[in-house]
């Protein structure tokens, strides 16, 4: 394997946990102002549908509907960070500082970050680049964010490692510009490294 002189974290069910209710309302209340359809089950339905169909990406889902690449990020940070999210693991913040002092680490999310991983004890000094919907073109899975990782890193794209929680909307893009890729909470045979909690991210230090 090659040498990882960076890392790039994922943050939505990677370093933080949604909470389901609250962030399926979200969903779909928002999903039904933009569209003026009513937000029942057919709505609800007629949403997951587009949600697989984009690799699991909220940010892409309003985007195939017209709305700008921020638009989902902005519905998110409307909303106070603690109903939407929890941390993975209450060590993050802990494992997370330890890498900083070790190799750079950054984060590319399809939100604002800022005022969420304040919420949640994460210094945002810790990371190198704190990447955003609104800083690319288009939201992940696409590939915009993904390029924009390795010009920002300012080192050849294998030896930047992603990690994720999802094969296509993560794992799939980053391999694809030729990122090392690993995936979190879960095993896969498309990425280079699964990682099945959080403490495990620190042997790819060693």
């Amino acid at each position: 394997m090659l040498k990882i002189n960076h890392i790039w974290f994922d943050f939505s069910d990677t370093i933080a946990f949604l909470k389901k209710e609250r962030h399926d309302r979200l969903r779909y209340e928002t999903y039904s102002l933009v569209t003026g359809k009513p937000a029942n089950f057919e709505l609800a339905t007629e949403y997951e549908e587009l949600y697989r169909k984009y690799n699991h990406s909220n940010a892409a889902v309003f985007r195939s509907i017209g709305q700008p690449a921020d638009f989902w990020s902005e519905q998110v940070n409307d909303v106070d960070p603690k109903e939407l999210y929890e941390l993975s693991d209450p060590e993050v913040p802990k494992i997370l500082k330890t890498i900083s002092q070790s190799i750079p680490i950054s984060i590319f999310s399809n939100i604002e970050l800022e005022k969420i991983l304040l919420s949640l004890t994460i210094d945002t000094k810790w990371f190198t680049n704190i990447l955003s919907a609104k800083m690319v073109k288009e939201p992940k899975p696409a590939l915009d964010g993904f390029y924009k990782m390795v010009e920002l890193s300012a080192i050849p794209a294998q030896q930047i490692l992603y990690i994720g929680d999802d094969v296509g909307k993560d794992v799939q893009p980053a391999k694809k510009v030729g990122i090392q890729a690993a995936i979190i909470w879960k095993e896969s045979d498309e990425a280079d490294h699964s990682f099945k909690n959080f403490q495990d991210i620190l042997n790819v230090l060693q």
